[in-house]
This record gives C-alpha cells, structure tokens and sequence, in this order.
C-alpha cells in the first residue's frame, strides 16, 4: 500500500466513524490529512514522509547520518534532503539504512526539528522534546549502504565505517614483490602485498575508514608514488606521496 492509498483508507474509515458516532468531521479529517504514514521499507530501503507545504527545505536527521552533521560539527544541508517533486506538500526520501535501532526528526528550512507526527513510537531528546523511534528488522530485502551505521540508542558517536579500495599498478610485470602501504598502516614497508594477475598488472583490496590516506607503492624494496593516480601530495624527503580520499 503506497502513502496515498493509505491515507484514502484511514479518511475511510474515519468518514464511516463519524457517520456511526455522530462526531464534527471538520477538525477530525484535517487532523487524518495532517499525518504522514511513520517510515516503511521498500524495495530500495526506508521510505521517510514529512507534511511541511510552506516548507523551502526538509532533512531527515538522525543517528544513522550523524544528526546531519550536527552531532560532532556543523549542519550540513546536503546530508539526506528529502524532496517533494509533485508538490503535494509531502517531503519523501528512501534510505537504504542497516538493521538496526535509530532515533530521528525531521529538520525544517535548517532550523526547525520536529519529530515524525505520524509515529508513536518516540522517546526523550534529553532538550525537552521527543525524538522519534525507527527499527529497521533484519530481514530487510534490500542491499543497505555502509555508509548508514547501527547506533545504541542516546550515542552520538559515529562509528568507524570501512570501504574497500582497489590499488593497481600496471608497467611492473617483473617485479618480484610489491607493497602497499600509507598513513593507514603506520607506513610499513610489507603492510599489504599486492598480487599480480594474468594481466600483469598488481593488485591489493583493502578497507579504509573514510577521509583522506597519503600512501606509496613498495617495488622490489624502492618507494615510489601510484603511477596510476596524478593526486599527490610532498612528502617531506624530496619526493611526492599519492593521495587518496575515501568518502560516502
């Protein structure tokens, strides 16, 4: 059942109510127009609604994305803005979030958080308010991303999400033995050793945290910068380091 079938039933169903009880319609059915389902899973992840007509601009903000960016830095708009292409006055995002129990609000123009009103489920923010309650189940169908991380419930810290990255290099088909190593392994020198294919070109996967890692390729016991990557940085002895950024 999509978000307007929904909302057809349950004005329904209340149309009914009132007809049997004899109850004022008016106040009740804007009521019903006013909520917003609570978050559903979909084919593709959570599925967030927020009612906000006169709004410019609306964030689904919770653990799962750091409170966008609110939690150890500053707001930052670009994390997870929710969209209203039809122009209904309904804001919608799709999350494709892990198992896992969040809490979350709905932030308006960047300064107004509200909690989910179509959510009972919710709990104190510790600022005098309600922070609503998600619990994404295990069984989810869809492939969620790393990027999105399991909090206990009343944490702040983000964990330490990993990703892999493929190192290559090419123009080496003698070479008896080739390293990878950077700032992500104390700059040892048989950190991670990369394999030669059939190709011939060298290859290491490896996870890394996100952010920025400066890092060479170790040759036969010679040090040298990624032939294959222009971003480099001086490291200090004359020669370059290679540069790589990994991020959501």
């Amino acid at each position: 059942m999509n978000l307007r079938e929904h909302t057809a039933l349950v004005r329904s169903l209340i149309v009914v109510l009132l007809a049997t009880v004899g109850l004022s319609g008016c106040s009740l059915l804007s009521f019903v127009e006013d909520r917003t389902p609570p978050p559903e899973p979909t084919e593709n992840g959570i599925r967030f609604y927020y009612k906000a007509p006169a709004a410019r601009q609306v964030n689904v903000a919770g653990e799962f994305n750091n409170w966008v960016g609110t939690s150890d830095g500053r707001l930052d708009p670009n994390i997870d803005p929710m969209s209203d292409p039809d122009g209904d006055g309904i804001w919608e995002i799709t999350l494709p979030l892990p198992p896992g129990r969040y809490q979350y609000k709905y932030l308006v123009d960047q300064v107004d958080w509200q909690e989910d009103p179509g959510n009972p489920e919710t709990t104190d923010d510790g600022f005098g308010g309600k922070n609503s309650i998600l619990v994404v189940p295990s069984g989810v169908d869809y492939a969620y991303d790393e990027a999105y991380v399991s909090y206990s419930l009343g944490t702040s810290s983000r964990l330490n999400v990993q990703r892999e990255h493929v190192f290559e290099l090419e123009g080496y088909p003698d070479a008896s033995a080739v390293y990878v190593t950077g700032s992500f392994a104390d700059w040892s020198p048989q950190a991670h050793p990369m394999v030669k294919g059939e190709d011939d070109v060298w290859r290491a996967t490896l996870r890394l945290p996100d952010g920025k890692h400066l890092y060479k390729l170790v040759v036969d016991g010679t040090w040298i910068a990624d032939p294959g990557n222009p971003a480099t940085e001086d490291d200090g002895y004359g020669g370059e380091n290679s540069v790589i950024e990994i991020e959501r």
